[in-house]
């Protein structure tokens, strides 16, 4: 079984980054498949399972093209809240209740 190295698994988060896609919606499984494909799951995460050995490189050339044809408009982008992550209210310590409530000034 073939497995992508870190640099491959690099290089294609690069192309992804390039998309503006958060690097969370992206799904690469290190174990390489026989027949490539990218797709967009149900819930939006985008789903690439790269080819091995010397079918990497042409697959990777080719990319950024097929991933500009799929309809990316489900996947979160970077610089946003994660759509899945749970909101928990931020904690905020113990300080209001040493200090007790804060007077306008």
């Amino acid at each position: 079984m073939d497995l992508l190295s870190e640099k491959d698994v690099e290089r294609i988060y690069h192309v992804t980054d390039q998309l503006q896609l958060h690097r969370d919606w992206v799904v690469v499984p290190l174990g390489c498949v026989a027949e490539a494909f990218e797709i967009v799951q149900p819930d939006g995460k985008l789903l690439m399972r790269p080819p091995g050995g010397e079918l990497f490189e042409p697959w990777f050339d080719g990319l950024a093209s097929r991933l500009s044809e799929l309809d990316l408009t489900r996947t979160a982008r970077l610089g946003t809240e994660d759509p899945l992550k749970p909101h928990f209210p931020r904690a905020r310590g113990t300080r209001g209740y040493l200090e007790g409530p804060r007077k306008a000034i």
